[in-house]
This record gives C-alpha cells, sequence and structure tokens, in this order.
C-alpha cells in the first residue's frame, strides 16, 4: 500500500475548477419527421437561455424529529426559458414560431442540451448531455419597438425527467456527439477531443456530416440546412437570376388591390391600377 501523503494546515488549501461560459452548453429542438428524428440547432438570435427547476414538496413533522418540520421533495419539474432575438430563416426559431397556434401533442418535441469544456489548446470535450421530451409554450414570434430588433420567446419544459448521460457514460457522449454536432467547435475552426471508451482519445476536426437514423434518439441526427428549411417551412430572401421576369403591366384587367400594379392613393382607402 502506497505511503499517503500527511496534509497540513496549509496544504491542500483548494480544488481549481474551470469556470465556463455559457455558450458551451448549446442547445437543440428536435422533431420528428417521417419516423427521423431530427435535430434543430437553436442558438442564433438566441442571448438568454435560463434553466428552472422547480421542487414539489412534503411538509411534515414527524414523531421522532423533535416537533421540528422537514421537507420532502416529491418531484422536479425542469424547463428553460430560452429568449433572443427573432432570426427569420434559422429553422429552430422557426420551427418554434410554427407550434404557437398549436395545443396538445403538437406541442410536444423533443429537447437536447450538451455541454461542453474548452482544453488549453482550444479544442472541445463533451462532458454531460441531457434530453427528453418537452412542451413548449408561452411562444413570442417577434414584435417590439419599431427601432428595435424583434423579440423570440419560448419556454422548453421536460414532460418527465431528462435522460442524463454524464462522463461516466463515454460510449454514450461520443454517439451524442454524432448525433448532435459540437457547433461551436466549427465556428471557431477546433477540434473535438473526445475520450472514448477504450482509453483513447478521438480527434474530430470541424465538420457537419452526419449520418442516417431511425426514429429512437440512439439513431437520431442533425438536420441539413435544407432538410431544416422544410421541417421549419423557414423562408428565404428570393435569388434574383436572369429567369426573373418584369410584371406585366399591359392587362385590361379591372383594378384590384392584391395586383402588383395597384397603388394606394391619397385617402388611403382605395386602389386603382396603373
Amino acid at each position: 500500500m502506497a505511503d499517503e501523503k500527511a496534509l497540513t494546515p496549509t496544504t491542500n488549501v483548494d480544488f481549481k475548477g474551470k469556470i465556463s461560459e455559457n455558450f458551451h452548453d448549446e442547445y437543440w429542438v428536435g422533431a420528428v419527421i417521417k419516423n427521423i428524428l431530427y435535430w434543430l440547432y437553436l442558438g442564433d438570435g438566441i442571448t438568454n437561455v435560463t434553466p428552472k427547476y422547480t421542487d414539489k414538496k412534503k411538509t411534515a413533522a414527524y414523531m421522532d424529529g423533535g416537533g421540528v418540520e422537514k421537507n420532502t421533495i416529491t418531484g422536479v419539474t425542469s424547463s428553460y426559458d430560452v429568449t433572443g432575438d427573432r432570426s427569420k430563416g434559422n429553422p429552430a426559431q422557426d420551427f418554434i414560431a410554427s407550434l404557437k397556434q398549436k395545443t396538445g401533442a403538437s406541442r410536444n418535441n423533443f429537447f437536447r442540451k450538451n455541454s461542453y469544456m474548452e482544453n488549453q489548446d482550444g479544442s472541445f470535450t463533451l462532458i454531460s448531455s441531457e434530453y427528453g421530451m418537452a412542451s413548449y409554450s408561452d411562444i413570442d414570434d417577434g414584435g417590439g419597438a419599431a427601432d428595435d430588433n424583434g423579440g423570440f420567446k419560448v419556454t422548453a419544459q421536460y414532460n418527465q425527467s431528462p435522460k442524463m448521460v454524464d462522463a461516466s457514460d463515454l460510449q454514450q457522449l461520443d454517439n451524442i456527439l454524432h448525433q448532435t454536432p459540437c457547433q461551436n467547435a466549427t465556428i471557431v475552426g477546433s477540434n473535438i477531443e473526445q475520450p472514448q471508451a477504450d482509453g483513447k482519445i478521438a480527434i474530430y476536426k470541424p465538420d457537419l456530416s452526419q449520418s442516417d437514423g431511425d426514429v429512437d434518439v440512439e439513431s437520431s441526427k442533425a438536420a441539413l440546412l435544407d432538410e431544416a428549411r422544410e421541417i421549419a417551412g423557414s423562408v428565404t430572401s428570393p435569388v434574383i437570376t436572369t429567369d426573373n421576369v418584369e410584371p406585366d403591366t399591359t392587362s385590361d384587367k379591372p383594378a384590384n388591390p392584391s395586383d402588383v400594379n395597384s397603388e394606394a392613393m391619397g385617402n388611403g382607402a382605395k386602389a386603382s391600377a396603373k
């Protein structure tokens, strides 16, 4: 047995961790389309994410407690308040915005939080993840002062305790990294250095590729840009090409306020064809 080093009153003063910036946590919205779970990265325009853990308590004084009441936690509600600026054309925001008039099960979709540590060489390592089915409520889709950005807000609340994956499950963390690739590593051009179950360290170069999967979480994947826009029904800016044509101004059709050639009159109430 190895000799233990004796502690003195001035040794072992502090255990230093690594204080992480909030952008090292990445959030994903999961939508099931034709039995495939697609993940949409929720980051563009998002300025703040506030976690909320609400405990359900039972308070009672027992005979063997000296008359002192104590709390027993009987349940926990986990949710995230997400706020920021409305980014039209961003698939994750567009998908959430499309839910605002829906009710019931239509509001239920997957939610995932991946937490990364930034290493001294600038690389990233996925150290924990959580995910599960959540309800999306209190959706704000734009609005605000005329000279300000449109606002965005949503609360994602887990419908049950999410699945938690920590650093002890290296294989599952590596699987999750393939399903929902580290976005900030790609943004800053850094590698992923991910410990493997066999004791080795896999080094992943910034890459947006992903593999096909099934509806189960284990086989899910990140949506490609075109897939993400299709899922969310995103509107993108038109592309002007030589095939574009000018509107027909020679038609003798009656004036219609919806015609491209109509114009507002002085009183603002009528329309007249040019």
